[in-house]
């Protein structure tokens, strides 16, 4: 019974196998069961759950403060104090040596930072291993808040998530970073210098690495681990560098912008990868077309790549002067503001990818939907032609303009499209 106890992972699972006590033991059997196995039961509720079982009995009233993860969610709490009041008990309710495995903590409202910081730096004492915290920007004398150095040194920890508004990472070179480190997630956060960079290449097992919604001065990856990796709607200074190196890379995932001076290197095991583009505005155009292969060259090692530009107009001569061979890349999607040199642009594109198998333009020019019909174009199995692996080509939110319709007419003639593919495969989306 208690392997099946200790196999429950969830609240749910929980309370079924409580019923099936009460229902098969008729008695209080489970207050019998040793304490390092109720601790386990109850470290599948929140904290304010586990913290009410306390008055079941003397039996059970001291077990919540030796619980081994804390987690609190303000949907539970009438009020804000309440919450407050909560963290701070189940805090100095526990030993000192009392090591914590999971800190959660999930709050809509403001804190101030003073608490957070010394919660943070409890949970680091305690040798955490997982820390997930959710609050809003904090309502000290500026808004903002350091994460705490001890928490970025523990050795124990594991999983890293702070979405932490306005807050900074601060973290010096040579500093021994937290040694067990394999996700990390940071939403909101900025870096003070090359502070996060260097974080990050301080953890020599990470493997997952998301970024959303962070600012940095100067931002370098390199990681020798890493296998997952976002940085999403990040803002960069637009002087500085961004350099990612990473050589077990399986998956990319680049949405914020910023091409001038962003280098991706060492990405050979790369398989999916998917990269938004529209700060492409450097007044020379040799210099541009370099910035944007040289983030191309990066991903030319994946089999499966998503492509948004909504920037000016895409051009060979502007972009794509030094683009690479992509040698496995089978799957292509581009979500572009479609217009002439576009086509002119995607052609020149599918010569660099002798293997692709499909492809998917996804026209991004909403104001067709006022003037012209939206069709979703397929065709599938074509053969020969200069896009001889093609077996597969969608067109999204294409009109009937000149320019869409001769784009079409450049796929059927390279593709050599089957005869019985005709008007009758166009229809509404």
């Amino acid at each position: 019974m208690v392997d099946r106890l200790i196999l429950c992972r969830n609240r749910a699972a929980f309370r079924a196998f409580v019923d099936m006590v009460d229902t098969d033991l008729k008695g209080d059997t489970i207050s019998e069961l040793p304490d390092a196995v109720l601790h386990q039961i109850l470290s599948f509720l929140s904290t304010r759950e586990a913290a009410r079982t306390s008055v079941l009995s003397t039996r059970w009233r001291p077990l919540w403060s030796a619980v081994p993860s804390l987690h609190f969610y303000q949907e539970e709490f009438p009020r804000r104090e309440s919450l407050l009041e909560l963290v701070e008990g189940a805090w100095a309710a526990r030993d000192a040596d009392v090591t914590i495995s999971t800190f959660r903590l999930v709050v809509s409202e403001n804190i101030d930072r003073c608490y957070v910081r010394r919660w943070l730096e409890n949970a680091a004492e305690r040798n955490v291993e997982e820390v997930e915290i959710e609050v809003s920007v904090g309502s000290g004398d500026d808004g903002s808040g350091i994460v705490p150095d001890y928490l970025l040194r523990c050795q124990s920890l594991r999983s890293l998530k702070l979405v932490l508004p306005l807050w900074k990472v601060v973290f010096d070179d040579g500093a021994v970073g937290p040694g067990s480190l394999t996700t990390m997630h940071l939403k909101g956060i900025q870096s003070c210098k090359s502070s996060l960079g260097t974080l990050i290449s301080s953890c020599p097992v990470l493997q997952e690495l998301r970024l959303e919604d962070c600012y940095f001065d100067l931002l370098k990856i390199t990681a020798n681990e890493l296998k997952w990796l976002t940085v999403s709607r990040c803002i960069f200074d637009a002087y500085n560098e961004v350099v990612i190196s990473t050589p077990k890379l399986l998956s990319f995932h680049y949405t914020s912008g910023k091409a001038q001076g962003c280098f991706i290197r060492d990405m050979a095991n790369l398989v999916d990868a998917s990269i938004v583009l529209f700060n492409l505005s450097l007044q020379n155009s040799s210099v541009r077309a370099w910035s944007v292969s040289e983030i191309f060259k990066g991903l030319s090692h994946a089999s499966s790549l998503t492509i948004t530009y909504l920037g000016n107009q895409l051009s060979v001569e502007e972009h794509l002067q030094y683009l690479p061979i992509f040698l496995n890349l089978k799957y292509l999607r581009l979500n572009i503001l479609f217009s002439r040199e576009c086509m002119e642009a995607i052609a020149y594109m599918l010569k660099h990818m002798p293997d692709l198998e499909i492809l998917v333009v996804h026209n991004e020019l909403v104001w067709y939907s006022i003037i012209e019909e939206h069709i979703w174009w397929t065709s599938k199995e074509l053969t020969g032609g200069m896009l001889n692996r093609l077996k597969e080509i969608q067109l999204g939110n294409f009109g009937s303009s000149n320019h869409e319709t001769e784009f079409i007419e450049f796929l059927v003639k390279n593709g050599r499209i089957a005869q019985d593919h005709d008007g009758s495969s166009l229809h509404q989306k």
